[in-house]
């Protein structure tokens, strides 16, 4: 396989994707991973790249990559090139995109939502059938795995029919080529030192009143067992959980500085049903002692949170239903209700 062809497609689909591609771009020896380190002259922001090279693919024209800036902003998100078409012209025009299955490693198959995936286009708003990109919370457990070591593979089924696409990429190399590009967080001084993007940082609250933003939907995606890393689409009873709740907004300048969580459960017990209000609240930011994490995602508002449902022989719990009150930098605050099915345990 002639190792530069790689990066010549490379650089030629982040041009197409309209990016900016800083002036070299280096190959982690020993491996078909690649990065470009830069940042923009102006604003400082990180707007390094990574791509890798699909392990079986002798034309060089199957890739993975990501990002750590949307169109100027800081914002982590990853992209799929294939020689094949992903979607058709009228699916792309419809906002018909493929089922797309992920696995990291020997972990448990990742079905992605329609929310995670999202349309490419290069800066004239042509459509770019063969690129598929995925937004920033998937992108982040995709980073993780390869980081840890574990392969990525990628099924495409794509609406229209036909044979699925089965893409592996290896994680030989990623991890250096993260930490080359200060894990998309600051790169300051011209040194090229790279510094991690600092970890919950809340705005300063600045009260003046106003509305909040609008929310469109909010719903949780996966959980993660905490202690094997399994992702669930619900809680299992009797074991310790990281689940993602995600808020669709409107965004209208106002940010979130902080944030509490109240819990009940449903249950079923004999032939009778029931609810109990649980007297814990979780917060965010850190600094109230409990491990909720927040990021931003363009207009998402992802919360992870620490859930934990004991497993009872007398009573099956079915559900914990989630109250969100997030309050906003204008003054504001907003409330969401979502409940999350919980299974039996194993």
């Amino acid at each position: 396989m002639n190792q530069n062809r790689p990066i010549n497609s490379a650089l030629c689909l982040l041009a197409a994707l309209s990016l900016t591609v800083a002036s070299a771009i280096e190959r982690i020896p020993g491996s078909q991973t690649y990065y470009s380190k830069s940042r923009d002259a102006i604003t400082d922001v990180n707007t390094s790249s990574i791509v890798m090279a699909e392990v079986n693919d002798t034309t060089s024209d199957t890739l993975f990559g990501l990002k750590c800036s949307s169109f100027g902003r800081p914002e982590l998100w990853a992209w799929m090139s294939s020689k094949h078409q992903m979607m058709s012209d009228d699916e792309y025009e419809m906002g018909v995109k493929p089922a797309v299955t992920i696995r990291l490693g020997n972990d448990a198959p990742i079905v992605l939502s329609n929310s995670d995936l999202t349309t490419v286009v290069d800066s004239k708003e042509t459509r770019d059938n063969q690129t598929i990109g995925l937004t920033s919370a998937i992108t982040r457990r995709i980073v993780n795995g390869l980081n840890a070591g574990k392969r990525l593979v990628v099924r495409v089924n794509r609406a229209s029919g036909g044979q699925a696409l089965t893409y592996t990429y290896s994680a030989n190399g990623f991890s250096t080529a993260w930490s080359m590009i200060g894990a998309c967080g600051g790169l300051p001084g011209s040194s090229g030192a790279s510094t991690p993007a600092p970890v919950q940082a809340a705005p300063t609250p600045t009260f003046t009143g106003g509305t909040a933003p609008k929310f469109t939907r909010w719903y949780f995606t996966t959980c993660r067992d905490a202690s094997s890393g399994a992702v669930r689409t619900g809680l299992t009873a009797g074991r310790a959980h990281l689940c993602d709740l995600v808020i669709e907004t409107i965004p209208n300048g106002a940010q979130p500085i902080s944030a509490d969580f109240r819990y009940e459960l449903e249950y079923r017990e004999g032939n009778q049903t029931g609810k109990l209000v649980l007297d814990s609240v979780d917060t965010w930011p850190y600094g109230s002692g409990t491990k909720v994490k927040f990021r931003q995602s363009g207009n998402q508002l992802i919360f992870t949170l620490p859930l934990n449902v004991r497993a009872r022989p007398e009573r099956v719990y079915t559900s914990i239903n989630v109250t969100a009150n997030v309050q906003f930098s204008n003054g504001s605050s907003k409330k969401v209700y979502e409940p999350l099915p919980v299974r039996p345990a194993y």
